[in-house]
């Protein structure tokens, strides 16, 4: 949702779910665990679940209660062929608040307030704008986990430095630096938007360029149902994207595009065999690209980032950002304690010292953050004038990955933006 610059200066203070749990990584099936244990679902991987381990450790040494963490890649399918057979987890990490509602207005989350984590309670630890992407139908069913900036590109300062470059501050400025790294017989981009669900990360892109070319009020309508895909400004947000993501300036093409993994777009351009130059994600890159994709990286000399550049002057540098949420399928001692904890300071701080992730808690300071990467994204989401959630992850139930596949379309048949379009609004005409 669209939030503006007291949402950002309380998201700055960033720090959540940190503290944890013993916990044993495992596959996507259910699982039997103890009495004094709970089973936590998320689609975390890599640095990410490393980093959440980490904090289930501490809860873990704290209370004696041990975590099973299941990851599952297709999270909603998976909590729904759970919850059909009667056996979900006892807590999952929400990736999106339009799951929140969803799942909420079935029946299967538990309020907070029932589970001892009273309004007033965290009211002290999130501002009114996460705690509202948290709930549903007036009630508290999410725990802000964690949060991140997704308006950030990611280069090679020493190539910058090596062929002039200076950091873009306008979108044709960004296609001057793709244009001349293709001149000099670089490929621009990598983009990874492929296997393993990540037709993602072309709704992301389609997110910045909409906010910088509609502004704020149509964002926001577009992603809660009052605009339709169809109209005009879509189509020329979804044009726009495809000056980059095309045969001539990513890697491999627009089937490179569709045959690559999010986490193998940023080996393409930081890894010890590097193909391409710049990247686009979130912030949580950095941490990826540090912790497993190349340890040997330098931040300011082999990596770093920019804000993404203005498209409309008067539309200035709006702030994508995404969160996601700890909610309880199950009401349990355990449930209650470990809710309790990943809500404290005390967790974010352990979280986030991992320099892989940031959180939404008001209670960890900035001086938490170990990785200048990540200080860096703090500052933007600290400074920006206008924050807006992640489009796709207000869309209800899975429709932000039904979007995503429309995005795939896009980017292989452009000229057919319009029906594209069409026909996702058929699809999603009534759902919200």
């Amino acid at each position: 949702m669209k939030r503006r610059k007291s949402l950002i200066a309380s998201a700055v203070a960033l720090a959540v779910l940190a503290a944890g749990l013993t916990a044993t990584a495992i596959s996507a099936k259910p699982t039997k665990h103890s009495a004094n244990s709970i089973e936590v679902l998320s689609l975390w991987g890599g640095s990410e679940k490393d980093a959440f381990l980490k904090v289930t450790a501490a809860f873990t040494a704290s209370t004696g209660i041990k975590v099973d963490y299941t990851s599952a890649r297709d999270f909603i399918p998976e909590v729904r062929t759970r919850l059909a057979a009667g056996n979900p987890p006892d807590v999952g990490i929400l990736p999106r608040p339009g799951y929140i509602g969803t799942l909420a207005k079935e029946g299967a989350l538990k309020p907070l307030s029932s589970l001892g984590l009273s309004n007033s309670y965290m009211a002290g630890n999130y501002s009114a704008g996460w705690l509202r992407l948290g709930s549903s139908g007036g009630k508290l069913y999410g725990v802000p986990a964690k949060a991140n900036s997704k308006s950030v590109i990611w280069y090679k300062p020493d190539s910058f430095k090596k062929y002039n470059f200076k950091i873009p501050k306008t979108w044709n400025q960004l296609l001057a630096i793709t244009k001349a790294y293709k001149a000099k017989g670089l490929v621009p981009w990598s983009v990874g938007a492929g296997p393993s669900q990540s037709q993602w990360t072309l709704t992301d892109w389609f997110e910045n360029i909409y906010a910088r070319t509609a502004g704020p009020a149509k964002y926001q309508a577009l992603f809660t149902g009052k605009l339709k895909f169809t109209d005009p400004s879509v189509a020329n947000a979804a044009r726009i994207m495809t000056q980059i993501i095309n045969n001539k300036y990513v890697l491999n093409g627009v089937q490179g595009v569709l045959g690559q993994s999010f986490v193998g777009g940023i080996g393409d351009v930081f890894g010890t065999s590097a193909k391409a130059q710049l990247y686009f994600e979130g912030g949580f890159v950095g941490g990826i690209a540090l912790q497993q994709v190349n340890p040997a990286l330098k931040a300011g000399k082999t990596i770093g980032d920019f804000p993404w550049p203005t498209i409309k002057a008067s539309l200035d540098h709006p702030v994508v950002g995404a969160a996601d949420f700890a909610g309880a399928f199950k009401d349990t001692p355990e449930v209650r304690q470990f809710l309790k904890y990943i809500s404290t300071g005390a967790a974010g701080k352990i979280w986030v010292s991992t320099g892989a992730v940031t959180s939404p808690n008001k209670k960890v300071p900035a001086s938490s953050y170990p990785s200048p990467l990540v200080r860096a994204e703090v500052k933007q989401l600290a400074t920006a004038k206008t924050f807006l959630f992640d489009g796709s992850d207000l869309l209800p139930g899975a429709f932000g990955d039904t979007w995503g596949f429309a995005l795939q379309d896009v980017i292989q048949k452009p000229g057919n933006i319009k029906s594209i379009l069409s026909t996702f609004q058929n699809k999603i005409q009534g759902q919200f």
